[in-house]
């Protein structure tokens, strides 16, 4: 039998701030070399023993204190262990598990590289076998609250910088905090960095983008410079679909600032650009509609409902609106939709507490029937700020809210900030979650360095997921 060819990949506790290692740095790693020399007290490297020999070869080193164990017991290592790298093969990489690019290039996210023989860290085993695909993995770019009123008319229309302001965001800092938003609460200060475009290549990457659009864009529409009154441009649509948006839920409680008109003028308008957009319609059956796309060969069921008043904008049997929320109703859709043939169901609720991370109660118990019934993901929204995510029975998520992405509204420093879930799939299986911090300014997101400022972002994330994730 030919040797066959194995993606090995290093992984960390999931917490950790690395996202990727130079091939030479790993190298030096398992043979015991490090910055200041030969020690047996630095970084811990803990290998699967099936693939330490050929890893070696592959490396050219000879092992020094490196730890052989099965690789259920390297990712235990890893998570139990801060500062241990793990090696395992692509298909023993499970979501609660970061795992790292190599010499730049990924395995796992939007940005995945797609034909394995350029992944670095290739090895032969004779006897050995992977199931290991590149073609196999697919990955959704899932982002928070689109607001296309206020700042973002003003940049794109006003001043003329076009349909794709609200996405041409790239890299930024944060330079400063100073008083006062709401209730003398903290606001940041930060400026872009350059790298323009890369929020908007991150969802295109993807093979789903999905956000929450907050503003309904009616024909009618209405500037508004400030205020809690949001109708945007339809014009500025356009934009979504260039950065790559496939699905634009809308259950929220702000799309019936157009009145009904605005609901079925922005329904229409989405069907234009090809925008898939659950959680709305022409009266209540067509709400609770599911949004049918495909992704990684399979048809993909999206539900999305609304929990926040006013109830006025939800839809009825003869008025337009919001799909509103009733959990008994929401389980029988998700249901129905795998009876009507969907491989996977995810499921974007409008729920919890603005201005805050906590979760109340029902949203916790809720959640759980949601995936019982059938759900695979849960992608929240509306406390504008990024809450936390909780992994129910095996391999199901639910983000309780992923925050402000597109938006104008300075609360607090929190309302400034979100995060954009890269979610990559095998088959059906989730196997790694990325969460890249972002900060709005002008109305737009720019994307934070994860080990820099986005600890702003990601570290009350881990405070809040932790004690329910187990990681």
């Amino acid at each position: 039998m030919a040797p066959a060819t194995i993606p090995l990949v290093p992984i960390v506790g999931y917490w950790s701030t690395m996202r990727s290692i130079a091939r030479s740095d790993l190298a030096d790693l398992v043979s015991g070399v490090h910055a200041a020399g030969p020690s047996p007290t630095s970084t811990a490297v803990a290998v699967s023993s099936d693939d330490l020999p050929a890893l070696v070869a592959a490396l050219g080193v000879t092992p020094q204190s490196v730890q052989a164990l099965s690789p259920a017991e390297v990712r235990a290592r890893v998570k139990a262990a801060p500062g241990t790298i793990g090696i395992v093969r692509a298909d023993d990489v499970t979501m609660d598990v970061r795992a790292l690019a190599v010499d730049g290039a990924a395995l796992f996210g939007a940005e995945r590289i797609h034909d394995l023989r350029a992944w670095p860290l290739l090895v032969s085993e004779a006897g050995a076998t992977s199931s290991f695909a590149t073609q196999s993995a697919w990955t959704v770019a899932a982002g928070g609250d689109v607001m296309l009123d206020k700042a973002i008319y003003a940049q794109s229309i006003t001043k003329g910088r076009g349909t794709d302001y609200a996405w041409d965001g790239g890299t930024a800092v944060i330079d400063s905090r100073s008083c006062c938003g709401w209730g003398n609460k903290p606001l940041a200060s930060g400026h872009e960095t350059g790298n323009t475009g890369a929020v908007a290549a991150l969802f295109r990457d993807a093979d789903l983008g999905i956000v929450n659009l907050e503003s309904p864009e009616p024909d009618n529409f209405t500037y508004h410079a400030g205020g809690f009154t949001f109708t945007g441009d339809p014009a500025l649509l356009a934009g979504l679909r260039n950065a790559g948006i496939d699905v634009a839920g809308l259950a929220n409680n702000h799309l019936g600032n157009g009145g009904t008109e605005g609901v079925t003028d922005t329904i229409r308008h989405l069907d234009e650009l090809g925008i898939a957009h659950p959680g709305a319609g022409a009266n209540l059956t067509a709400a609770r509609k599911p949004a049918w796309l495909e992704a990684g060969g399979l048809k993909i069921a999206v539900l999305a409902y609304v929990d926040v008043e006013p109830t006025s904008y939800w839809a009825t049997s003869s008025r337009p609106g919001s799909s509103g929320y009733d959990i008994g109703a929401i389980t029988s859709d998700i249901e129905l939709a795998r009876s009507a043939g969907a491989d996977m169901v995810f499921v974007m609720p409008h729920w919890g507490q603005e201005y805050a991370d906590s979760v109340w109660d029902f949203q916790r118990t809720d959640a759980r029937k949601m995936i019982a019934a059938g759900a695979d993901l849960i992608l929240g929204s509306h406390s504008h700020w990024v809450g936390p995510f909780e992994q129910i029975d095996a391999g199901h998520l639910a983000f309780y809210s992923l925050g402000d992405l597109v938006f104008d509204w300075t609360h607090d420093e929190r309302t400034q900030e979100g995060v954009v879930a890269d979610l990559t799939f095998v088959g059906k299986r989730l196997v790694q979650v990325d969460l890249h911090p972002t900060f709005i300014i002008g109305g737009r997101p720019n994307l934070l360095d994860p080990a820099g400022d986005g600890q702003a972002v990601l570290g009350p994330v881990q405070k809040s997921s932790e004690p329910r994730l187990g990681w």
